[in-house]
């Protein structure tokens, strides 16, 4: 467990080269959990819309700056809006290939220092 620790808090403290790390922790807990939240979506194949995502982080944020900052996040190309084909009301919220591609370097690290 002490290696675990170690290597979260090693990861936390240093200063990421992935810039879409960075970004979605730099805006304290509810911005990892934002991250974190699509990242399973994408990898479970399930889609999520923004008011899904919004009702999963609300105890952790106002609806305000949730969806500020998911806008940021679409404005610097780390997350995608797709509008429905069925219901133009619902907007569904996905990580880009960039997050993708440093969300699987960063869990290949993480797996390789917690075993």
């Amino acid at each position: 467990m002490s290696k675990l620790a170690k290597f979260l808090i090693s990861d936390l403290k240093e200063d990421s080269s992935n810039p879409s790390i960075k970004f979605f922790r730099s805006s304290g807990a509810y911005s990892y959990i934002i991250w974190l939240t699509i990242v399973d979506a994408y990898f479970e194949k399930r889609e999520i819309t923004i008011e899904t995502l919004v009702s999963e982080v609300e105890k952790y944020a106002s609806r305000r700056t949730i969806l500020d900052f998911i806008q940021k996040s679409v404005e610097a190309k780390f997350l995608c809006r797709i509008e429905s084909n069925k219901d133009k009301r619902k907007t569904f919220i996905e990580p880009s290939e960039i997050t993708i591609q440093e969300y699987k370097e960063w869990s290949i690290e993480f797996k390789k220092n917690i075993i």
